[in-house]
């Protein structure tokens, strides 16, 4: 794909884009409710792990920036299977993102047009996504930028007028303020089960940080601009996230907190703006429009990678006019064809817990990615002595940590009946690729492809 393209600040909204997603103004409802004010503990946990995991992507994109990114440094830390899982479990995730975000898409739209069928939604913008991403790297970027700094904007109007709103604004004194904090069961109201609940639905925001990655050796300098990249992406999200979840807790008691629709619809209600449901839809929409655009450049980018390094059929690292692998792309299509069928069939429990299976999928890579660089940093510095090191101090303890951090978000799914189901499902479909590995290796596929 085209090469030095992108500047360090389309690469900052192409981060932010492919994280602040609909994930965030829709899980936020009920990691809320799930956990009540202390969930505010939860997101910064999630920021932590989050800012470890790019730390280390960081570290390893500006040592070697290369096409296929934390897959190929799998391949080359770990072996064989580490580049094979790596790549294939991030697919498939990306896929499952792709396909939950376009069916989301389509239903915020039929709150304009309920009459309208979903599957037509859905179908409009899967073809919308495959035409952006076929138009190259540079075209995806400028789109991703346009995206984010829409969604940006309003979640920081939206944040700003709950600050409003804490100060009486808007009315309604008595019912708001930091009190809601602790007057209604305490900080911890629901406990340590509570705490432990919400974990994985406060992470989920935070995913999407491997497209930053796939996208990073498209960057006109990667060695200065992904360190910075990593920080502002980082220090941004944090403080957005954190501080309208504060704002949102002390405008509305937790335990009225909808897991339905986004808290912040209830948010904005305070401020009486006529169409205002059409305006946050509108939002949420271009959320998730852009988090599916960003998902299909990286899973089209790690497929790309597994034809090219053997574990995929070598026609996939075909390249259009366009630099655009486009075999690839039409491959990783078919999960927007698989959504738009599932969009008319699918009933909602089953989507919520295929969800589920995608954070735990999603997450499960994450581990891949901090086992790779405690395998791969020591290679790494010996081929580099201008290594540039994002981890001065605490290695490998921070990433062990992190890694132990991140198998209890995992495990804390267990304890609410939906994500168990999600959990399992995930687990179902890392054992199959896994299956898949030794059968591929058996039948000597790696050297036939």
């Amino acid at each position: 794909m085209e090469k030095g393209n992108l500047s360090v600040n389309e690469l900052v909204l192409v981060g932010v884009g492919g994280i602040l997603g609909a994930g965030f103004f829709l899980a936020s409802g009920i990691a809320i409710h799930t956990a009540g004010p202390i969930v505010l503990l939860d997101y910064v946990i999630s920021a932590f792990i989050m800012s470890e995991v790019f730390c280390a992507l960081s570290e390893m994109i500006v040592a070697n920036p290369v096409d296929g990114s934390f897959r190929v440094y799998a391949e080359e830390a770990l072996g064989d299977i580490g580049g094979f899982l790596s790549g294939w479990v991030y697919w498939t995730a990306g896929v499952f993102i792709m396909s939950s975000e376009v069916t989301a898409s389509a239903i915020f739209t039929k709150f304009w047009f309920p009459k309208v069928p979903l599957w037509i939604f859905a179908l409009i913008y899967s073809i919308m996504v495959i035409c952006v991403n076929a138009l190259g790297t540079k075209n995806f970027g400028t789109v991703e930028s346009w995206f984010s700094t829409i969604k940006v904007s309003a979640l920081f109007i939206i944040t700003v007028i709950g600050i409003f709103a804490l100060f009486g604004t808007f009315g309604n004194k008595g019912e708001i303020g930091f009190k809601n904090y602790y007057i209604h069961g305490g900080f911890s109201p629901n406990g340590i089960k509570g705490f432990l609940g919400a974990m994985l639905m406060s992470l989920i925001p935070f995913g999407g940080i491997e497209v930053t990655a796939m996208t990073a050796s498209k960057t006109k300098k990667p060695k200065k601009y992904v360190p910075i990249a990593r920080r502002y992406i980082v220090l941004f999200l944090s403080i957005l996230y954190l501080s309208s979840i504060a704002v949102l807790l002390g405008v509305i008691p937790w335990y009225e907190v909808s897991t339905k629709e986004s808290p912040f619809i209830k948010l904005l209600s305070f401020t009486k703006i006529p169409y205002i449901d059409s305006i946050m839809n509108f939002i949420i929409l271009t959320a998730a429009l852009t988090t599916m655009n960003g998902a299909m450049y990286g899973v089209t980018q790690v497929m790309y990678s597994l034809g090219k390094g053997r574990f995929a059929p070598t026609f996939l690292s075909k390249l259009s006019k366009r630099d655009v692998p486009i075999y690839a792309l039409l491959i990783s299509s078919f999960g927007l064809l698989v959504a738009v069928v599932l969009s008319y069939i699918l009933p909602k429990d089953v989507y919520e817990y295929i969800t589920s299976a995608t954070g735990f999928i999603q997450f499960f890579n994450w581990i891949i990615i901090l086992y790779t660089f405690i395998r791969y940093r020591p290679m790494l510095k010996k081929k580099n002595p201008d290594y540039f090191e994002c981890q001065k101090h605490g290695f490998p303890l921070r990433p062990w940590f992190t890694i132990i951090l991140l198998t209890a978000v995992l495990l804390s799914t267990l304890i609410v009946p939906k994500q168990a189901i999600g959990f399992f499902g995930g687990l179902i479909l890392l054992i199959a690729i896994f299956t898949f590995y030794l059968i591929a290796k058996k039948l000597n596929l790696f050297d036939k492809w």
